[in-house]
């Protein structure tokens, strides 16, 4: 019979899905109706493979392995499912179910109750709210509110950028009642760097009145201030009695020493207090910040929606029961997927609800609590989550737990490879069993120092031997090592699909359709050119679309049917979902790039490059983990979480030094590098159970990522590769085209008479343009940001070599002495001109004491008539506008060459 209160612990490809799967149609076939029963995930494509596989299993039952497992957990017929699965498909096709993520859920609940938040239910959500426009309203409240003191001090205090301390209000936001606990008082901190330093002076008197104290037991004692005196090795000790101090060693002289650990101790804990309670006072600010812009724009993050419901749940208080009962009077059963990276705010959130069923005492006495997860795959403790959760809720609610350890994803080589691996190192691991039929694989750890090299070399490998690209994979630690590693293999033609690259918005014909409808909003040319190239037909004009008269899902439909795109492109039809939540033009064209919509995976094609904590819940039949590229640098964290269990019991500021004079802190500090080397070897675990026939694991020799597991150079089994049909590629001829100017000014425009344009050229001019604007001061350190600026917004439209030519030229530019005299002055960029009814923009116009200097960046000088031209009714306007003079300048930024030409 089904376990009311049932847990499994699924370790990688044991079958969580299906054990899912099994549970809900147990609870179908039983009686349960699909509207009353609650199956939370944490991603859309989890969601969707959910209800996927509960409606193949109905439709195929006879014919599926979930069979046997219904049967064996009801106890009912086979007879009575197969008479009764097309009544109980019926009826789930016909309810309206709940099976959705967390975040969907909790969005549920405050769409019904959002007046409570004082918010209309329209709200709309993304996976964030705009960064900038948060922390533009963060740092006026900040000014309103007279509390720029506190931010600087902060920010001087805590040597930290202001972003740092962006995202340390962010995470106090999100713990808000993990915190709620804990106070902080302001100190006075001085008081205990003069009292330290005064042991130290006594110290000092002590080593250097004895006659036979060595220079470098002096030296040791001297200390000009007290950050200085926190920097003493000797500090680590116990005793001073030691080689240094040997010849002048007094008991007194260890009096001093606790005496000045516990005033640098003093000093520490009253410099955290002191930062927290300022952090706490500016999270009010932040709060109220992030209430402003929600109300403005009605537009939540997914962490405001968590933090609003946890909060109408505390506002409501008793009157609470109603918001619960309400719901409970819709749920009979909970069933809840990768409980690991539950957060405590979350569970919070849900706990009450699986209270009432597991008491047996609401409104549905026969309710059942499920829940499966795998400790070992929580990897998500930056994002809040706690691996404690899974154990401390079945303790907590007397959830019989049973454990799935058979892997019927990866093959028997690959399974006793990770056995071998974990055993010894993930603490209480239970080695996995391999299916019946799992009787080959391959497994090969090699080293090689140039780990990029190697990598390509094992996808041409795989390849030659006839792997499918699409079912290659390559999990990386951090994103910049995939875009390395995308460059790489790029390099060699091969194709590449990444994160970025599974985007709706880019791909190419949601791209077209973006452009056309730029065109028709801007009415700029160069859209209507840019999306006839991307469409691959002849330019022909267009008559603008007004807006105002045709609504904007109406406006691309039309679109599609004129220029026939359709042609079964899936990404269109996800393209015609996604607009149709959009009110209006505006709302698509300046949030189109949050859309947080991926494309269609068959028309995705190429080696598959993630990261490990984005593979999680996917698999591969080959996968290649590599080591990092650099160094793995210190933990960056300002502050140590230290939970007991579930409980925050303390937090600690960060601070170097400060475990060998505090033990509450060293001890805090052990159990974060204990926890970070678990999440560690979770990522490893995560990352080699991704595969399901092949993996290869490449590691460096020295500084490795894998150094704690151990690994030894080793081949197991037999390098195995299923060929498959491939589709033959139509191969294009490339354009031919000549460089052309690379202007914005619609005067310049204006001179391709509608001429088929150089797009190519074009695109490469307009992303120049972008990158000197982005500059900020022209010195050589800004141009990393410059360049990934331009590449945020131009990156899809250029090739990896015009992006380094691009880079090259600018920075040819900033070494040009000319150049810099010029632009020494007030600079203002891309600056709107209103002069004889044209409205017109310089790329840079400099005020200096003489006047005004008028620079113009061409990457080409073909068509130098038209450029002094242009840049000599620049020189005029500006002059009778200003009434000062004015010097006009092209800035001719060559492939090989700077060239200037005063105007």
């Amino acid at each position: 019979m089904v376990i009311n209160n049932l847990a499994y612990e699924a370790s990688a490809g044991s079958g969580k899905t299906f054990m899912l799967v099994v549970r809900y149609l147990s609870l179908l076939f039983m009686g349960a109706k699909a509207s009353r029963i609650l199956a939370l995930t944490f991603t859309n494509k989890a969601a969707s493979e959910m209800q996927e596989r509960i409606i193949a299993t109905l439709e195929e039952l006879e014919h599926r392995g979930e069979l046997d497992e219904i049967l064996r957990v009801t106890g009912l017929s086979i007879e009575y499912l197969l008479e009764n699965r097309q009544r109980v498909l019926d009826e789930f096709l016909n309810s309206h179910t709940k099976i959705m993520t967390i975040d969907s859920f909790f969005t549920k609940i405050l769409r019904k109750f959002s007046l409570y938040a004082s918010l209309m239910p329209d709200f709309s959500t993304f996976s964030s709210q705009h960064e900038l426009k948060l922390l533009s309203r963060f740092l006026k409240e900040v000014s309103i509110t007279n509390q720029k003191e506190r931010l600087i001090s902060l920010w001087l205090s805590s040597n930290k950028r202001l972003s740092d301390i962006f995202e340390l209000l962010d995470e106090f936001y999100v713990k808000f009642a993990e915190l709620k606990h804990i106070e902080f008082k302001k100190q006075n901190i001085e008081v205990f760097e003069e009292e330290a330093l005064s042991y130290m002076s006594e110290l000092k008197t002590i080593v250097t009145s004895c006659p036979s104290a060595s220079s470098t037991a002096i030296k040791s004692v001297e200390a000009k201030d007290f950050e200085e005196l926190c920097s003493k090795s000797w500090l680590e000790r116990e005793s001073l009695d030691y080689r240094t101090f040997a010849k002048c060693y007094t008991p007194a002289m260890d009096e001093l020493l606790h005496k000045i650990k516990d005033a640098i101790k003093n000093q520490n804990r009253g410099r955290e207090q002191n930062f927290f309670f300022s952090l706490k006072g500016l999270v009010d600010t932040y709060i109220k910040s992030k209430k402003a812009l929600y109300m403005d724009d009605n537009e939540l993050s997914f962490s405001d929606v968590t933090y609003l419901v946890y909060q109408i749940l505390k506002l409501l208080g008793d009157d609470s029961e109603f918001l619960y009962f309400r719901l409970d009077a819709q749920i009979e059963h909970i069933l809840l997927d990768e409980f690991q990276d539950t957060s405590i705010l979350q569970y919070e959130i849900l706990k009450p609800l699986i209270d009432e069923i597991t008491s047996g005492e609401g409104i549905f006495k026969n309710g059942s609590f499920f829940f499966v997860g795998d400790v070992k795959q929580s990897i998500y403790r930056f994002r809040g989550g706690v691996s404690a959760l899974f154990e401390s809720v079945a303790r907590e609610n007397s959830t019989h737990v049973e454990k799935l350890l058979t892997n019927y994803r990866s093959q028997r080589e690959i399974v006793s490879f990770v056995n071998s691996v974990f055993i010894d190192k993930i603490k209480n691991y239970t080695p996995q069993l391999y299916r019946e039929a799992a009787n080959y694989g391959y497994v090969e750890v090699v080293q090689n120092d140039e780990v990029l090299e190697e990598v390509v070399a094992q996808v041409k490998s795989l390849l030659a031997l006839g792997a499918d690209i699409d079912e290659i994979a390559l999990l990386c630690a951090t994103n910049r090592d995939g875009s390395s590693v995308k460059e790489a293999l790029e390099a060699e033609n091969i194709e590449v699909v990444t994160e970025t690259t599974t985007k709706l918005i880019n791909q190419n014909s949601v791209k077209a359709l973006l452009e056309y409808l730029k065109f028709h909003y801007f009415g700029e040319a160069i859209y209507a050119h840019n999306f006839f190239a991307l469409i691959s037909q002849e330019f022909r004009p267009m008559c603008r679309i007004d807006f105002n008269r045709v609504e904007l899902l109406q406006v691309v439909k039309g679109a599609i049917r004129e220029f026939s795109l359709f042609s079964d492109s899936f990404n269109l039809l996800r393209f015609l979902d996604a607009i149709s939540r959009y009110n209006d033009i505006e709302a698509l064209l300046f949030e189109y790039e949050r859309m947080d919509v991926s494309a269609a995976a068959s028309e995705l094609r190429g080696v598959r490059v993630l990261t490990v904590h984005k593979s999680k819940g996917l698999e591969y039949e080959h996968v290649i983990v590599m080591d990092r590229l650099t160094k793995t640098p210190p933990s960056r964290e300002a502050v140590i979480y230290e939970y007991d269990g579930l409980t925050l019991e303390n937090i600690y500021l960060r601070i170097k030094g400060r475990e060998s004079v505090d033990e509450k802190y060293a001890l805090a500090l052990l159990k974060e590098k204990a926890l970070q080397v678990e999440d560690s070897l979770n990522a490893h675990y995560v990352a080699f159970t991704r595969a399901r026939e092949n993996l290869i694991v490449v590691l460096k020799s020295k500084e490795s990522i894998f150094d704690i597991l151990d690994l030894r150079v080793q081949k197991n089994g037999v390098l195995k590769c299923t060929s498959k049909e491939k589709n033959i590629k139509k191969e294009f001829i490339p354009l031919e085209y000549q460089e052309l100017f690379y202007g914005t000014q619609s005067d310049i425009l204006e001179l391709e008479k509608e001429q088929e344009g150089d797009f190519v050229s074009i695109n490469f001019g307009i992303a120049m343009h972008y990158m000197l604007e982005m500059l900020g001061e022209f010195k050589t350190k800004n141009i990393a940001n410059a360049k990934d600026s331009m590449i945020n917004k131009y990156g899809a439209l250029l090739q990896e070599s015009e992006i380094k030519d691009i880079q090259k030229r600018v920075e040819m530019l900033l070494e040009n002495s000319e150049f810099i005299s010029i632009v020494d002055g007030v600079c203002y960029r891309e600056k709107a001109l209103r002069y004889k009814n044209s409205l017109r923009y310089i790329d840079l116009l400099v005020r200096s004491k003489e006047g005004y200097n008028i620079l113009d960046y061409k990457s080409s000088n073909l068509y130098m008539y038209e450029h002094v031209k242009q840049v000599r009714s620049y020189v005029k306007a500006v002059e009778e506008i200003t009434k000062k003079s004015a010097l006009g300048y092209i800035i001719y930024l060559l492939e090989d060459e700077i060239k200037i030409v005063k105007v």
